[in-house]
């Protein structure tokens, strides 16, 4: 039975009350009756008390208006939430608020229900706003007798997923022949426990501008007895360093349609339509694979993403992914002079003879290559090795024998590339002739031998001059 249906079994019962005192004030003399006190079962005094008690748990039977008092019973309650906010408004009838110290009001309470007060012959008051405190107790006290709206406004910092829906509470309250003047309702809440999870994928390519997908997995949760799922969405706020392309959406392994069951907005929400809604009952949890694409580096290389899933109201915040990337800039120079060189061609690699994941890239007047950004790892891996393959050296210098180099990249941003120089040889020039070499040895002979003639010359003729 619900609460409504048992206050107004109760607000019946209060009737009966009334009914039978008045014809028992018919039985006795005029006289008899100025004499006698009021009966206890007559409502006394002009206004009371409302007691909202707030917990967690699931709703069970209907409260009856008293203060539950058994520790017993308080323990079962479950945890009281603080901060919950409740709107509490006197119902009005042909614009005049209801007097429940008169048997019209009775009649005019009789009629009306949660759905109904907000439209003519109703109406509703201004109201009086009441927050939960810490042990989930919010106290509205001089409240004129008269018949109120409850209504659970605000969770507060609470995951409630099945609110209270909005209930009638006459003050005081009819009980057993007697008024309750202090009325004690608990409206209990089903809270929203799940934890959803959101991880990342390494990317299609380990090269700026290539996509990755995030996939994101929501519990679905449980609801209380008789509510719906009114709404659900995820929402992915993405790093200005992410572009979105497209999400997959599925309930339980069954792939969503988009524009039917799901619609994607802003930056980036996927929220349910009235048909995806309706595919959640019985369900067990929601994934979206969310791909983007990384555009930049930014100040660290270090991009991270966190998701909320709300349902019904309530949000719930996944962890928080990352992927990491480093640029990588590489000096070319001359092995002697340190000089730099233009011309080097050079291709990257994931392992050394393993794929190529850029290049040719060639070394520019300042004899530097930037590579602006690589993968690095997820989480908290921020390093990653990569081979670099000189394909072909400078004009004037020699290939290495081995042309692969390693080297360590790390995340970081693209102001503070990982940096690496490699050096080369110079080639070696044709032979050429000595200084002083052939020509001039020629040249020495022939004058040795001119030499021996002058003075084989000179010593004939001194034989002759002799001889004569």
């Amino acid at each position: 039975m619900t609460s409504r249906s048992l206050g107004l079994r109760k607000l019946a019962a209060g009737l009966g009350v009334a009914a039978l005192a008045a014809l028992g004030a018919l039985a006795v003399s005029p006289a008899a009756n100025a004499a006698d006190t009021l009966s206890p079962s007559n409502i006394t005094g002009t206004t009371g008390t409302l007691t909202i008690h707030k917990h967690a748990g699931d709703p069970g039977a209907a409260g009856d208006g008293t203060q539950i008092t058994d520790p017993a019973k308080i323990a079962a309650l479950g945890q009281g939430l603080e901060g919950v906010q409740f709107s509490v408004q006197r119902v009005s009838a042909n614009g005049t608020p209801i007097d429940l110290t008169t048997a019209a009001g009775w009649d005019q309470a009789k009629s009306a229900t949660p759905a109904n007060v907000s439209s003519a012959p109703f109406s509703l008051g201004t109201g009086t706003t009441a927050t939960t405190d810490a042990s989930g107790q919010a106290v509205v006290s001089n409240l004129p007798y008269g018949l109120y709206l409850v209504t659970e406004t605000s969770p507060g910092a609470n995951p409630i997923v099945s609110p209270v829906q909005p209930f009638l509470v006459s003050v005081p309250y009819p009980n057993q022949g007697t008024w309750l003047y202090n009325v004690h309702v608990y409206p209990k809440n089903k809270l929203n426990s799940t934890e959803p999870t959101k991880t990342v994928a390494d990317p299609k390519a380990p090269v700026l501008g290539s996509q990755i997908v995030w996939t994101v997995n929501a519990p679905i949760p449980a609801l209380a007895a008789g509510d719906t799922y009114r709404s659900f969405s995820i929402t992915d706020n993405l790093d200005p360093r992410l572009t979105y392309v497209g999400a997959v959406v599925k309930v339980d392994g069954t792939t969503l349609t988009e524009g039917t069951d799901y619609t994607v907005s802003g930056n980036t929400v996927i929220t349910f339509t009235a048909t995806g809604l309706g595919k959640l009952a019985g369900k067990t949890a929601v994934t979206a694979d969310i791909t983007t694409t990384v555009t930049s580096l930014g100040a660290d290389g270090q991009i991270l993403n966190t998701a909320v899933v709300n349902t019904n109201g309530s949000d719930r915040t996944t962890n928080t992914p990352q992927t990491n990337w480093g640029p990588l800039k590489v000096v070319k120079q001359d092995g002697n002079t340190k000089n730099t060189l233009q011309g080097a061609i050079f291709e990257v690699y994931d392992a050394k003879n393993g794929t190529k994941v850029a290049g040719p890239v060639t070394t520019d007047a300042n004899g530097q290559i930037l590579v602006d950004g690589l993968w690095v790892g997820n989480n908290d891996v921020k390093s990653k090795d990569y081979w670099l393959k000189e394909v072909q050296a400078p004009a004037g210098y020699v290939l290495p024998a081995d042309p692969w180099t390693q080297v360590t990249v790390t995340a970081n941003g693209s102001a503070n590339p990982t940096s690496i120089t490699i050096s080369n040889t110079q080639q070696v020039g044709p032979n050429l002739p000595l200084t002083g070499g052939a020509g001039s040895t020629l040249f020495a002979v022939i004058g040795g031998l001119l030499v021996v003639a002058g003075v084989s010359a000179i010593l004939v003729r001194r034989v002759r001059a002799r001889r004569h």
